[in-house]
């Protein structure tokens, strides 16, 4: 049993430059030849660098034929619960390489027999649930064993029905801060104590590690980006901003260091960065970075890159209302839902405000027709159909206009917090309270911009919504505190 301690890992070979990656202690039968691969795929899979990971559990095979956790490794890259994928077939394969005469520990059995339950037979729920159950009794067999605890942690977020199931998201804390408290650089102990904490309400107790994360992990793209969903969830724009500038820079220094497509580069982060940057009122810059995404749009036509061109669009318009601005259209075929919805209701209410009703009532029969043929899908959509609805019916007939646009507020609240820039784009008390106050109903529109900023706290749009409200009905206390507030959030914009 080799007992090493992957500290500042060095990626070898294939994986290109020395890089940052955590601390991994992890005992293990494989031989001297195969350790630094091995750790060096471990602090990757805790990091979500999935496709690195299998790279580096792949040679690991390579120099150490016969060791079993190599095959094992290279099979969890298949499964990625805090976003609710897997490849099943992929999975199944990577542990079909281990034989009879492959070694293994009897703790390490216990790993595959935990690793064949997830990609055994079943409905995904139920081997996602027996996984973290298996996985659960390895980690209480042995609380010296860190990585059993770590990959405890992970898989809870895969039982959870991908909704914040904030009693699951608390366990998950507890055993992380567990591995964190003795090994505080630990990447999966950072990085799921993070994903247990980015909501408004529990991100205070997520910002150490959020600070700390990045340092402990600063060569993977992924661990750059995620201090800022703390950051966000607390409105800290200025450090939103450096965690995905950072994150950016991380993802094409590996681009270039690989020799990858466009596709591969750090469309996520550049989509925070651009709504953080609205936030702060920097709109020059939130421009720029739509232009990146266009031409890679343009360029690769692929999903992934169509779907961040429609989510970059669709903040710019909603964030700095620009509603009668030419921008280049995004092909929509076979887009992410959520990416659609936002989009939809970006040109909805942009025909609205320059008075193309038709067009309007085109673009919500769109989001009511993918809520119809989608149910359960991108959840966000309905809503945005809602909101939409209760725009055009305001036209006309403001109080079924403002039930309808309550309906989406509603229906929103009841949906679990989604970390990152907001589903529907344009959040729906914030809606809520603009068309109130427009009606002259100011002290419920302080009400719904004020929800709007529990969900969503220091929101440029909904600070500036409740300062106008507040001042309107009379609160002036209120209305120079968000005036503060927004000459803080906006104090870099040119």
């Amino acid at each position: 049993m080799k007992n090493l301690i992957a500290g500042l890992l060095l990626v070898a070979g294939g994986l290109g430059a020395e890089q940052t990656l955590g601390v991994i202690n992890f005992p293990n039968s494989g031989s001297d030849a195969a350790q630094e691969d091995f750790l060096t795929g471990m602090a990757l899979l805790h990091n979500f660098e999935y496709d690195d990971a299998a790279t580096a559990f792949r040679r690991t095979q390579e120099a150490d034929q016969g060791f079993g956790l190599a095959y094992w490794g290279e099979a969890l890259t298949h499964y990625r619960p805090v976003w609710g994928r897997e490849n099943v077939k992929e999975g199944r394969l990577s542990l079909s390489r281990l034989t009879e005469e492959s070694r293994l520990t009897e703790r390490e059995a216990e790993y595959v027999r935990a690793a064949r339950v997830l990609f055994g037979e079943g409905s995904k729920e139920d081997r996602w649930r027996r996984y973290s159950e298996a996985m659960g009794d390895l980690h209480r067999s042995d609380s010296e064993d860190m990585e059993a605890a770590a990959l405890y942690a992970v898989s809870m977020f895969g039982t959870t029905g991908g909704t914040r199931d904030t009693r699951t998201y608390m366990r998950i804390a507890a055993v992380a801060e567990e591995v964190y408290r003795r090994n505080p650089d630990h990447p999966g102990a950072l990085h799921y104590l993070i994903h247990s904490f980015d909501d408004p309400v529990h991100a205070p107790l997520g910002l150490r590690y959020a600070r700390r994360y990045s340092k402990v992990a600063s060569s993977a793209p992924h661990a750059q980006h995620m201090p800022s969903h703390i950051f966000l969830a607390l409105g800290m724009w200025d450090e939103c901003v450096s965690s995905n500038i950072d994150s950016w820079n991380s993802s094409e220094a590996r681009v270039r260091r690989l020799s990858l497509g466009t596709d591969k580069r750090g469309y996520h982060a550049m989509w925070w960065l651009q709504y953080a940057y609205l936030q702060q009122g920097r709109v020059d810059e939130a421009r720029r970075w739509l232009q990146v995404i266009a031409n890679d749009s343009r360029a690769s036509g692929s999903r992934r890159a169509r779907s961040h061109h429609a989510y970059l669009r669709s903040h710019l318009m909603i964030e700095a209302e620009l509603w009668d601005e030419d921008l280049e259209e995004v092909d929509l075929d076979g887009i992410d839902g959520r990416a659609l919805g936002a989009y939809a209701l970006a040109e909805g209410i942009a025909a609205l405000k320059t008075g193309r009703i038709d067009a309007a009532k085109k673009w919500l029969d769109k989001l009511q027709s993918y809520s119809r043929e989608n149910a359960g899908k991108a959840k966000s959509v309905p809503i945005a159909a809602l909101e939409l609805e209760g725009l055009l019916l305001l036209q006309n007939d403001p109080d079924g206009g403002i039930g309808k646009l309550r309906m989406a507020a509603e229906q929103e609240a009841a949906t679990s917090y989604g970390y990152g820039p907001p589903f529907p784009a344009k959040p729906s008390h914030e809606l809520l309270g603009e068309a109130l106050l427009s009606l002259g109903r100011a002290a419920e529109a302080a009400e719904a911009f004020s929800a709007s900023l529990l969900r969503a706290p220091r929101r440029a749009l909904s600070v500036v919504g409740l300062r106008d409200a507040s001042r309107a009905a009379g609160d002036s206390d209120t209305a120079a505190r968000m005036d503060r507030e927004l000459r803080d959030i906006r104090a870099d914009a040119s």
